[in-house]
């Protein structure tokens, strides 16, 4: 619900001749919603000339348990001489002042906007600071600020863009996994020596290679927000994902979106066991996926392998069924390696788990390419994607989009890939990621979308079993349709290129 204010407030600085302000019901030059919901604080004035050189506390109370406090302001005016500043302090402490450039900002537990300082949100009287500098005589000039609160495990609110960076549904490409110097990534200085990757190199990489999304993942800890929450920004065309990579002796798994507290010491409350930290994680909201189960671990890679026998797959949401860094480093056949790696995923649905398969670089050097890399060679950011059917190019959508599964992993460079897959069995129905229900013996009629891979060929992969199309080839971007006499519990599409590697990696269609 709305709190619309129209106080009285403060006046610091004024002269003795100014008046309080008159404060007026909200009108069309109020800030347009964020998030898609009215503001929980309205507070509406008017300025004149008699206001010039004045600062006046504007106050608002801030509910317990709030994680995001999230700013829009606006006035009338500039083109007619007028200047407001705008700061602002919680009951303890001064939090930033956007001056005349910062209008809308979030300032957040994990991370703020630039200007501002992130940390806890104290419940209380907090006050935005306004300074009039400029206003002309005889000018008169109403303002509007509008702020919104909201809870930690709103994954939808708390992330580092108010709004869309793209409004529409479509199909967006991203890396799932990636390292800054904020944990472990390393590359070279300006002078040369082993320094740790700044976060910008990571998501300046993202960029250039056509990614629509990038998630940061260093391994438990949250200090990287505070660079994403300042890069945004600039980033204005790449959803920058909060993630952080939980990571144990006996296994890592990725966890995105959420940007609370997460016990990752093994032994503590909330992470008696490995079975209970993943079940803390899981239970923020956040998207749950387990890294490199396949690799093999060891003093080079402590826990890299998913070790864990009594692990609780309902708990999970995805499986990293190709991991660059994997693939890049395993010995041996580099197909072979990324056939190892599905086969695990694989094995996982065949036991009856929803798990949906997502890829990431794992790059701990985003300059690596460039030669002289102090870790020696990495998947570059956007050699390989995870690429997700969303209905906004927004972290709620995204990691909705994840959840849903109709989701395939790319693995070349560059975009305008497409697999999905939908099937019909009787007058049901189902799209990628979704549930077809087990009718006996009836035949399920399967089409697959395909587009910028022609050269290739389609392949089913029914029960972890590989049946080859008769019309699998791929001359043109299409539709290939198909009837799949039976399945027992899932079913998906591959593209293979025509030398025989995996191209494109879909996501099953369930029966239940």
């Amino acid at each position: 619900m709305v709190r619309r204010c129209f106080l009285a407030v403060a006046m610091l600085m004024a002269s003795p001749a100014t008046a309080a302000p008159d404060f007026a019901a909200a009108d069309p030059g109020a800030p347009a919603d964020a998030f898609g919901r009215a503001a929980d604080v309205a507070l509406d004035g008017m300025i004149e000339g008699r206001d010039r050189a004045t600062t006046r506390d504007l106050p608002f109370d801030v509910p317990m348990g709030t994680a995001q406090v999230h700013v829009a302001f606006t006035f009338e005016g500039r083109d007619r001489g007028t200047t407001i500043t705008l700061g602002v302090a919680d009951p303890q402490r001064f939090r930033g002042w956007g001056g005349g450039t910062k209008y809308e900002f979030s300032i957040a537990d994990a991370y703020a906007t630039p200007s501002f300082l992130p940390g806890p949100i104290p419940a209380g009287r907090w006050r935005l600071m306004m300074t009039v500098p400029s206003i002309r005589d005889g000018e008169r000039s109403a303002w509007h600020a509008r702020i919104w609160f909201s809870r930690e495990s709103n994954l939808d609110e708390v992330s580092f863009s108010p709004r869309p960076i793209r409004p529409n549904a479509g199909w967006y490409r991203g890396d799932l996994h990636s390292h800054s110097g904020q944990s472990d990534a390393r590359c070279r200085s300006l002078a040369g020596r082993e320094a740790g990757c700044p976060p910008f190199y990571t998501f300046q990489e993202a960029a250039a290679h056509g990614l629509d999304f990038v998630a940061l993942t260093d391994h438990n800890v949250t200090s990287h927000f505070i660079d994403m929450g300042y890069l945004q920004p600039h980033f204005d065309t790449l959803l920058l994902l909060p993630g952080r990579e939980l990571t144990t002796r006996d296994g890592h798994a990725n966890l995105l979106g959420y940007m609370g507290f997460v016990e990752t010491d093994i032994g503590r409350p909330g992470a008696e066991t490995d079975a209970q930290l993943i079940a803390s994680a899981h239970a923020t909201g956040g998207f749950l996926t387990i890294n490199h189960p396949s690799r093999p671990t060891g003093e080079d890679c402590l826990g890299c392998g998913w070790a864990p026998k009594d692990t609780d797959y309902t708990q999970v949401d995805a499986i990293e069924a190709v991991n660059g860094g994997s693939t890049l480093e395993t010995p041996g056949d580099r197909e072979a390696a990324i056939e190892k790696q599905i086969h695990w995923w694989e094995a996982l649905l065949d036991r009856g788990y929803r798990l949906v398969g997502v890829a990431g670089s794992d790059n701990h050097d985003a300059l690596q390419y460039r030669g002289n890399s102090p870790i020696g060679p990495q998947a570059p950011i956007g050699s390989l994607a995870t690429v997700v059917h969303a209905d906004a190019l927004s972290q709620g959508a995204v990691l909705a989009g994840l959840r849903s599964g109709r989701v395939f992993i790319d693995l070349g460079e560059g975009r305008g890939r497409l697999l999905d897959l939908s099937a019909r069995r009787g007058t049901a129905g189902a799209v990628m990621g979704g549930t077809l229900p087990a009718q006996g013996r009836k035949p399920i009629a399967v089409r697959i979308q395909v587009a910028g891979v022609v050269g290739g060929r389609v392949e089913l992969v029914v029960d972890g079993r590989i049946v080859p199309l008769a019309n699998g080839a791929i001359t043109q971007d299409g539709v290939i349709e198909t009837t799949l006499p039976a399945a027992r519990r899932w079913f998906r599409a591959n593209v293979r290129r025509g030398d025989g590697s995996i191209w494109l990696v879909g996501n099953p269609i369930y029966l239940r």
